[in-house]
């Protein structure tokens, strides 16, 4: 039975082990990439499919966060990102997506590892339609009291209705409706003749499709974070031409934006590049470049340099500073008890 001495002493014990725990959670970097392939859900984008490919959210938690895919190139619509297993095939081929167990171009360096992969898609394609117009009349109506003997003309605002079918592809119509009324006297009464006109205009917009069966590793992601992280590392990988890749600004936690001017500078084939950022509470970065197929005259590629990401959290030096001092708290209690003990 624990005296009350000695329940305060196993409380006591109790939080330093509860110290240890949250201080070794804080000192330890944490992957960020999902451990699990799939795509990555995006702000404005829905996900291909809920199962193949998976969709992830990486909202979720203290450390979550929340990407938007942005516009880099009038040639290209915004790119998806996924979650991929180096040296791992995956089938999505309902979606125009195949990647490769061996991608082309690239040693097997980075294989059982998890990244972050964009997927490049071509531009969407807008049809304009030619408007459509039908009318209606109506004669010999009783003007009603008030009525004088003219024309009039009446426009109501247009309105606009989309929908998106099961593809991606959008339907936005605009209707416009214009009313004339003439009101002329006959037979000693006024009477009107009414005509009501309906313009109908759709423009059909459809979604371009993956490039290169989604191995084109080419897009530019917004990632913002539920709350500031102390710092962060970022890995780059297979950046073969320079000045493409790389993150082109970041927020800190008191909200000011600081722009990076210089990207990464190429290196061999499946080179590995890291950087690191303290005090992130979101980050632009653009991974890749299309290449010279994709109208890119001045890379050296054909179809261009794809990137891959990692991210992982930099443990906060105060939390190092917690282990070392509890360390030294665990080693000095030890030798109280040895002396103690002799």
């Amino acid at each position: 039975m624990l005296t009350l001495k000695s329940f305060s002493k196993v409380i006591a014990a109790s939080t330093i082990g509860l110290s240890v725990l949250s201080a070794t959670s804080a000192a330890h970097a944490v992957n960020l990439v999902p451990q699990q392939e799939g795509e990555i859900k995006l702000t404005n984008l829905a996900c291909l499919s809920e199962t193949n490919p998976k969709c992830i959210d990486t909202s979720l938690g203290a450390i979550g966060y929340k990407v938007t895919s942005l516009n880099y190139d009038s040639k290209f619509s915004v790119s998806r990102l996924f979650s991929d297993k180096r040296g791992t095939a995956n089938d999505y081929s309902a979606f125009g997506i195949k990647f490769s167990a061996d991608d082309e171009g690239t040693n097997p360096n980075a294989f059982q590892e998890y990244w972050l992969r964009p997927v490049a898609y071509e531009a969407a394609t807008e049809k304009i339609g030619a408007p459509r117009t039908t009318s209606s009349k109506r004669s010999n109506l009783i003007a009603p009291p008030g009525a004088v003997v003219g024309t009039v003309t009446a426009t109501l605002p247009s309105t606009t209705e989309t929908t998106t079918s099961s593809n991606g592809t959008k339907t936005i119509t605009t209707t416009s409706s214009e009313t004339i009324t003439v009101t002329s006297l006959k037979n000693s009464k006024l009477v009107q003749e009414i005509t009501t006109k309906k313009t109908t205009q759709a423009t059909t917009i459809t979604p371009g499709k993956a490039v290169e069966n989604g191995r084109l590793e080419v897009g530019r992601f917004q990632f913002d974070f539920n709350k500031p992280l102390a710092g962060l590392e970022f890995s780059f990988f297979d950046v073969e031409e320079s000045n493409y890749t790389g993150i082109l600004s970041y927020v800190n936690g008191l909200g000011k934006t600081i722009s990076i001017k210089e990207l990464l500078t190429g290196g061999k084939d499946g080179n590995r590049q890291s950087l690191m950022l303290k005090d992130v509470q979101s980050f632009i970065v653009q991974l890749g470049n299309p290449g010279k197929k994709y109208g890119n005259s001045n890379s050296k590629f054909s179809t261009g340099d794809g990137a891959n990401l990692q991210l992982e959290t930099v443990p906060e030096p105060g939390a190092v500073a917690g282990l070392s001092a509890l360390a030294v708290l665990g080693m000095m209690s030890k030798r109280q008890r040895r002396n103690k003990a002799a």
